[in-house]
């Protein structure tokens, strides 16, 4: 799970085309209304709260607001976020995005999280690495980071099966619990995947 900040830079948005991408063992695709209890589930998940900025409420209305508003913020090129799902039965697994769009320097940040009972089976890694390689083969898109906290050695890990490599780079962030050290994590279009 990873977690970042937008930068600044021009106004004009960066849309990227809407897409399903299937892997081995995952499939992502739009988020729809029916979604709604996976990710109610997930924001009541401790790792994800401690993470991720979970909405208050964390109820099923909430969800469904957050999953309404998702064309809108593609379309206006503010994020990107994918469902992860189990391909054999789809059941939603997680989610993978893009964000702090940066049209400047033509970057976003990538985040995700994968719910508990799926955590540890490689789904993570491939949904990330199918999001930045779809990132930077298909959009306008000329690199892809991911800010990890420190304390987080399990989406570091994550971040290099998708091909992302450490850059001399990081920055404070405060948690709810804790200020952390986050490090960046980067793959451009012309780093080998």
């Amino acid at each position: 799970m990873t977690a970042g900040a937008a930068s600044g830079g021009s106004s004009t948005p960066m849309v990227l085309p809407v897409t399903y991408l299937a892997g081995l063992t995952t499939l992502l695709r739009p988020w729809n209304v029916d979604d709604a209890p996976a990710l109610v589930a997930a924001w009541h998940d401790p790792v994800i709260q401690d993470r991720l900025e979970v909405p208050e409420p964390a109820d099923e209305a909430s969800a469904v607001h957050w999953i309404s508003q998702r064309e809108q913020a593609w379309a206006e090129g503010r994020s990107v976020d994918l469902a992860v799902t189990d391909r054999p039965s789809g059941a939603v697994i997680g989610e993978v995005g893009l964000s702090g769009f940066d049209p400047v320097r033509r970057a976003a940040l990538v985040g995700w999280w994968i719910a508990e009972h799926w955590r540890g089976q490689g789904r993570a890694g491939e949904a990330v690495r199918l999001v930045v390689d779809w990132a930077l083969s298909d959009g306008p898109l000329e690199a892809v980071m991911a800010e990890i906290g420190e304390d987080n050695p399990a989406s570091a890990a994550v971040a290099r099966r998708a091909g992302l490599r450490r850059v001399d780079a990081s920055r404070r962030a405060a948690r709810k619990s804790s200020d952390v050290t986050l490090l960046v994590f980067a793959r451009t279009r012309t780093d080998a995947p």
